[in-house]
């Protein structure tokens, strides 16, 4: 893996909490980073970068009703 699975993780937590406050263009910016960063992966790595990313997005998601 190009990249430490820490950094996949740290983005998709970055994009979440960034959605949390509202603020569409600072996620954006994260879920651009990371989809460019996981190019550089081999196949097997970008779905693994994925997951992580993912993970970590759903875990640090709040919606509010």
């Amino acid at each position: 893996m190009f990249n430490s699975p820490q950094f996949y993780a740290e983005l998709g937590r970055k994009a979440a909490e960034a959605r949390n406050q509202h603020d569409e263009a600072r996620a954006a910016f994260h879920g651009n980073h990371f989809r460019r960063a996981r190019q550089y992966e081999n196949a097997d790595a970008a779905v693994e970068a994925g997951a992580l990313f993912d993970e970590a997005y759903k875990e640090a998601r709040h919606v509010k009703n």
